[in-house]
C-alpha cells in the first residue's frame, strides 16, 4: 500500500493553494472616465450647517465621505463598487428577512398558521428599517478600508445627495446623480469639519 510521507504533503499542496488563490484574486469594474466638463456639471452639495447637539445625534445615519488627493474618476469608483456591495449585502444578510418559519419559531404558531403573509408582513414592518441599517453599516465600512474619512452632516443636506433603500431598490436614475454628487464630494475641497469614527 502506498503511503504518503506527511514532510511531502505541503509541498505537494503548494500548488494547489497557490491555484485557489488565483483564482480567488477577482477585479474590480474598470474605473469609469469623466471629462472635466462632466465633473463641473456635478452639482457640489451644501455641506454648510450650524454645530448642533440634535444634528450630531444622527450622525451614525447622515454622513459623507472624503479622501485626500483622490481624482473625481477614482472617487465614482469607490462609492459605486461599496454601494454595490451593501445592496448584494442587504439582499443576502444572513438571517435576514425572517423565513416563515423563524417568524413561526420567534412570534408563535398563530402566526404560522398565516403562512407566507405573515412573513412578508413581518419583513413590511421590521425589515426596511434593519436592511437600511445593515446598508449604512455595510458601505462605512467598505469606504473606511478605502481609506475614506466620514464627516457628520445635517439630515436636509444628507437627503439633497443620498437615498435609503428599504425594501425595494431605489430608481436607477436618482441613484446615479447622488452617486456622482457623493463622489464631487469625496473627492473635493477637504471639509472643515471633524473626522468621525469609521
Amino acid at each position: 500500500m502506498f503511503r504518503l510521507n506527511r514532510t511531502l504533503l505541503p509541498v505537494l499542496l503548494l500548488p494547489l493553494a497557490a491555484t485557489a488563490q488565483a483564482q480567488a484574486i477577482q477585479f474590480g469594474p474598470p474605473i469609469r472616465t469623466f471629462t472635466q466638463a462632466e465633473i463641473e456639471a456635478v452639482e457640489m452639495p451644501d455641506l454648510a450647517y450650524e454645530p448642533d447637539p440634535r444634528i450630531e445625534a444622527d450622525f451614525e445615519k447622515y454622513y459623507f465621505f472624503h479622501r485626500d488627493n483622490t481624482s473625481f474618476d477614482q472617487a465614482f469608483a469607490d462609492i459605486t463598487e461599496c454601494d454595490a456591495l451593501a445592496h448584494g449585502m442587504t439582499k443576502y444578510g444572513r438571517d435576514w428577512p425572517p423565513t416563515v418559519s423563524q417568524t413561526t419559531n420567534d412570534l408563535g404558531p398563530v402566526l404560522g398558521k398565516m403562512g407566507i403573509l405573515s412573513g412578508q408582513m413581518f419583513d413590511a414592518i421590521f425589515g426596511s428599517g434593519k436592511r437600511r441599517w445593515i446598508r449604512r453599516y455595510n458601505i462605512r465600512t467598505c469606504m473606511y478600508f478605502k481609506g475614506y474619512d466620514r464627516y457628520g452632516l445635517e439630515k436636509t443636506l444628507w437627503q439633497a445627495f443620498h437615498f435609503e433603500e428599504g425594501l425595494g431598490r431605489e430608481n436607477e436614475k436618482v441613484r446615479l446623480a447622488a452617486l456622482l454628487k457623493q463622489a464631487r464630494v469625496a473627492s473635493g475641497p477637504k471639509p472643515q469639519l471633524a473626522v468621525l469614527e469609521p
